[in-house]
């Protein structure tokens, strides 16, 4: 009986792993076309680089997913009692997101920007939620821990291929299927493309097990106490009106600025910049520090069914937290966490403009040197991160990446100028054979294997400087990831392990993501003087970037030197 079983329950088994793969797929492609493909699109449609950053607000869909997170556990969508809930709103979700790829792709960005900017906008909140629904399937889904593992590997697969097809391929066909006077005519039919395929990944949502839950067994709590209620109801109240009121300004502010391209929106901006960061950052973490303070405003384990309980847990309790652990220490603790990528995430969203606008690189040649030598890298980055963790010391090896993430921009600098001193180098170490095996050696190959999509990519030495430049940032940015990932989830408490990393990793992005519009606006103040007045201002924007890594390399001695104190009087 027990082997029948066994036999019957390899086959689900498989198709669930299968499904999984499907919905990392499904969940990776919208991310890549509204935060990474949609900025080349931009360019190629010959549209501002302030657009470009205002757009890429749109990311911090994903940076605060936590916070709505409990609503898909409340709510009961449409088809819950016909095909499970978790289905039902990945389904959902899954609709929303091709029916807006759909709608980019019939609508021109340069002749309606603003509904263009909608339905990304929807687009993205979408594909946020159904990321919150696909992590519960697959951990519900899940019958043993080595069922997870193998599920969160094939779902971290399909996300990546999505990342190719949405990334790589798309930046190929858009310069196949460009015509010579309107470089982004093959953006309209790839989204269209992309959104039927979208679209098919409903089937492994509908053929998807939903997944058996077992009744939760009650747990037994003791009367909450009025006082502490009504304590993290003011304490909830008043964080809450500053994140809705933050979030309609940034998304205000996006409309705006992409509906009068002609108006400066840079007095408003530059007043609301300082209160937005107040209302997110600076409210919280002073009503945390009043709350850390009051006896049994954490210790009480009240019922997270409410929205109150929900906020309080999610963004009070978590900064509470660390400020009741740390004190005064909590503050350059939380300096470092917030500031520790700025150095790279601030630019983050010009990376691909500024290698087709400014330096004249083709799509096909970005899909190479970024989307796939860049990947490695990345890849490889990570990797030495663990090793320099192991052999270094977690404390060594974050000073390490802060000054790495830092300096490669000055790479970039170098590129910004005509990229001789990157010439140089490569030249004296004798690296410049690799890059160029690694751009001119692979796309031949593939050509001479009759791979037509590669046609475009312009072989040579501007090709293998880029990729260059793009591989050491890329190298970098990988080792400072794993090791700013290793020290964030050692300052966590287990507690409120999940919501404390996820918070901190959210304001982090928040503090880099806000500031983009203001670098469109600085590069597209001078546009009319021509390429060369924009890779001028972009070089001092990488240098910018560079000083205030230094930021983060001094709270990284900072923050080790008060390790190294409190271990001593331990």
């Amino acid at each position: 009986m027990t082997e029948a079983v066994a036999e019957a329950a390899a086959p689900q088994s498989r198709r669930v792993i299968w499904i999984a793969t499907a919905l990392g797929f499904a969940a990776g492609l919208p991310y890549s076309l509204v935060v990474g493909s949609v900025g080349v699109w931009f360019t190629n449609a010959g549209l501002s680089f302030s657009a470009i950053g205002a757009l890429s607000w749109i990311g911090l869909f994903y940076a605060f997913k936590f916070i709505w997170a409990p609503l898909f556990d409340w709510l009961v969508p449409p088809f819950a009692n016909t095909i499970g809930r978790r289905k039902a709103w990945m389904a959902l979700c899954q609709s929303v997101i091709v029916l807006c790829i759909l709608g980019m792709a019939l609508v021109d960005p340069r002749a309606n920007i603003l509904l263009f900017a909608l339905f990304a906008v929807i687009a993205g909140f979408a594909s946020a939620s159904q990321d919150i629904v696909i992590d519960a399937w697959r951990i519900e889904t899940a019958q043993s821990p080595e069922q997870l593992d193998k599920i969160s590997v094939q779902y971290q697969l399909g996300y990546r291929m999505a990342a190719i097809v949405a990334g790589a391929v798309a930046l190929l066909l858009a310069d196949i299927w460009a015509t010579p006077g309107d470089p982004a005519a093959g953006w309209p039919p790839i989204f269209m493309g992309l959104a039927v395929v979208m679209g098919m990944t409903l089937f492994a949502t509908l053929n998807a097990p939903e997944p058996l839950l077992a009744p939760r067994a009650p747990v037994e709590k003791t009367p909450a106490d009025p006082e502490v209620t009504a304590l993290r109801r003011k304490a909830v109240i008043p964080v809450a009106a500053g994140w809705a009121i933050s979030g309609a300004s940034l998304l205000g502010f996006m409309f705006y600025t992409l509906g009068n391209p002609s108006a400066s929106a840079a007095a408003f901006r530059d007043a609301a910049t300082p209160w937005i960061l107040f209302l997110t950052i600076g409210a919280p973490l002073g009503i945390s520090y009043w709350l850390a303070r009051k006896p049994g405003a954490l210790e009480q384990q009240g019922s997270t069914a409410t929205f109150v309980d929900t906020l309080f847990e999610r963004v009070l309790a978590p900064l509470a937290d660390v400020v009741r652990r740390y004190a005064l220490w909590a503050l350059p603790i939380l300096a470092l966490a917030m500031t520790y990528r700025i150095a790279d995430s601030i630019w983050g969203s010009f990376a691909q403009p500024f290698y087709i606008s400014i330096l004249g690189n083709t799509n096909s040649d970005v899909a190479v040197a970024s989307k796939m030598v860049g990947v490695v890298m990345t890849m490889a980055g990570i990797a030495l991160g663990g090793l320099g963790i192991l052999w270094l010391g977690r404390m060594p090896a974050l000073v390490i990446g802060a000054i790495l993430a830092s300096v490669t921009n000055l790479i970039y600098v170098d590129l910004a100028h005509g990229g001789a001193w990157l010439d140089g180098f490569l030249a004296f170490t004798q690296l410049g054979p690799f890059f160029e095996w690694a751009t001119t050696g692979f796309v031949q190959a593939t050509q001479a294997a009759g791979a037509t999509i590669f046609d475009k990519v312009t072989l040579g030495p501007a090709l293998n400087r880029l990729t260059a430049g793009i591989a050491m940032e890329n190298l970098a940015g990988g080792f400072a990831s794993a090791v700013h990932i290793a020290w964030l989830s050692s300052i966590v408490n287990k507690r409120y392990a999940a919501v404390q990393y996820a918070l901190l990793s959210s304001l982090a992005l928040l503090i880099g993501v806000i500031f983009r519009p203001r670098i469109g606006e600085y590069v597209d103040a001078v546009k009319d003087q021509g390429i060369e007045a924009q890779a001028g201002q972009f070089a001092n924007v990488f240098m910018f970037a560079a000083l205030i890594g230094i930021v983060a390399v001094v709270l990284c001695l900072v923050e080790w030197w008060r390790q190294r104190r409190e271990k001593a009087a331990a």
